[in-house]
């Protein structure tokens, strides 16, 4: 009698890991042509904390999934004025965004089952944590 066939376990985990570990932007990333004056600047930051170093987390607009961030990375979008729902997959912020307005939202460690939550944060805070992390490309 045979083993257990490694190959394909072995193919099956790598697989896996690739998709856990995946990141950047998804076909639903916003794209505004429009004259940014028009426009909300968002800014979603994922802090450079050790804990979580090696997940990537994914970040939400209305629902759709718009990028994954690991740690110590940062988005950057604009989207036209309104209400809109920014989070990650078990925290959502809702918030009217303005035009010609900078919004910063951070994800951190928290202890919920996910392991991380979002919140808004004020425009001083939220330049630091853009000087701290680096662009998604």
């Amino acid at each position: 009698m045979r083993g257990f066939p490694m190959k394909p376990l072995i193919a099956a985990c790598a697989a896996a890991l690739l998709i856990a570990c995946a990141h950047g932007k998804t076909a639903d990333f916003p794209r505004f042509a429009a004259d940014p004056a028009e426009a909300a600047q968002v800014y979603i930051i994922r802090n450079n904390q050790l804990f979580g170093w090696g997940l990537t987390v994914e970040a939400t607009l209305n629902g759709a999934a718009i990028a994954r961030l690991r740690s110590g990375e940062h988005i950057r979008f604009l989207v036209p004025p309104g209400l809109y729902q920014i989070g990650i997959s078990e925290s959502i912020v809702s918030v009217a965004l303005e035009k010609g307005r900078n919004y910063y939202f951070l994800i951190s460690v928290d202890d919920t089952p996910s392991g991380f939550e979002i919140e808004r944060i004020d425009t001083a805070r939220g330049e630091e944590w853009l000087m701290k992390t680096r662009p998604l490309p």
